[in-house]
């Protein structure tokens, strides 16, 4: 198996010396024909399988799309945005975790993923303790726990990778994808085997894809009127999708922000999805380091070339810690 070729993608120079370089793989795809058509790229994913993380979290959410979910349990617009994000755990995010359980008749003792801080550090007062609700993966856990219940599955080892749920869940990757596992072998093989398997932080598993494969997965998810309740109400909420964190807007509610017709998922490990649902493109992004600014600088540099965003409002200055510019990010697209 090749090694990803990550290229340059950003530098930040001092004058005329690059005191610090950013690598990663960008690429554009469209639909040609109804097919995810490569249109753009800079560096080469080689076919090397990523693990999604919570880019994962669209996909995952559109299994209810086969059993009604949404309609069984009445769930709102932005109960459904939730449960696609990576939320800051805000009082509006955990409310709205506590109706999805609530609906399902459950409660936050249901709930697998670990109480960790919430991404916003001003939600918990000195001394106070983190819930499994302020994790940033809750929604996701708790629209989990309600396809289980709905469906007579067991709700506690929900998380397991042999639980009835995960294996729907792998099938969807898999059809949405059209890379072939054991179990959806009636689908368009592209590799011989099951994606890749890990397990994400928040204990649920995780499967790895190359670049080829998440963008049949986005375009397909964004184009059927099949999946469109999920994308809408995605659309509908930008704050809800991930609210502020420490460095204000998070990265998906700045840029959905930005263009209403843009729909944003980032993920650990320097991931970031965009889809622009007027043009029926999708940009990936997968950044060699985990840095987030970096990142984001790249994102949105790339949107303004792209003109799915009019003004970039990031500053692209570094200062000093005397407030003096003394370098400048470039990136690279």
């Amino acid at each position: 198996m090749l090694l990803p070729e990550y290229c340059p993608v950003l530098d930040l120079k001092r004058g005329d010396v690059v005191d610090q370089r950013f690598f990663g793989i960008a690429a554009l795809y469209d639909l040609s024909s109804g097919v995810p058509v490569e249109i753009k790229k800079t560096g080469n994913d080689n076919n090397h399988p990523f693990f999604l993380r919570s880019l994962l979290k669209p996909i995952q959410a559109s299994i209810m799309a086969d059993y009604n979910t949404a309609e069984f349990y009445g769930f709102s617009n932005a109960e459904l945005a939730v449960m696609q994000a990576s939320h800051a755990g805000e009082t509006v995010h955990t409310e709205l975790v506590l109706s999805i359980l609530k609906k399902t008749g459950l409660n936050e003792k249901y709930l697998k993923c670990p109480a960790i801080f919430p991404l916003n550090p001003n939600i918990l007062q000195p001394g106070e303790n983190p819930k499994s609700m302020h994790n940033n993966c809750s929604a996701k856990h708790a629209m989990m726990l309600a396809v289980s219940k709905q469906l007579n599955f067991s709700l506690e080892d929900y998380t397991d990778v042999n639980h009835p749920l995960q294996k729907i869940i792998l099938k969807k990757i898999c059809e949405l994808s059209e890379y072939c596992s054991q179990t959806s072998g009636d689908f368009s093989c592209m590799l011989p085997e099951e994606p890749p398997r890990s397990f994400d932080g928040c204990t649920v598993p995780v499967w790895a894809l190359p670049f080829q494969n998440i963008a049949n997965a986005f375009l397909k998810l964004y184009t059927n009127e099949k999946y469109s309740f999920l994308k809408s109400a995605y659309k509908e909420n930008p704050y809800i999708i991930g609210g502020c964190d420490a460095s204000g807007y998070r990265q998906d509610t700045h840029i959905m922000m930005l263009n209403p017709e843009l729909i944003s998922k980032t993920g650990a490990g320097g991931f970031l999805s965009i889809y622009n649902d007027d043009k029926k493109e999708f940009l990936l992004i997968k950044m060699a380091q985990d840095n987030n600014k970096a990142r984001f600088l790249f994102a949105l540099n790339i949107l303004e070339k792209l003109g799915w965003i009019q003004n970039n409002p990031l500053d692209y200055n570094f200062y000093d810690e005397a407030g003096r510019a003394v370098g400048k990010y470039l990136a690279n697209f």
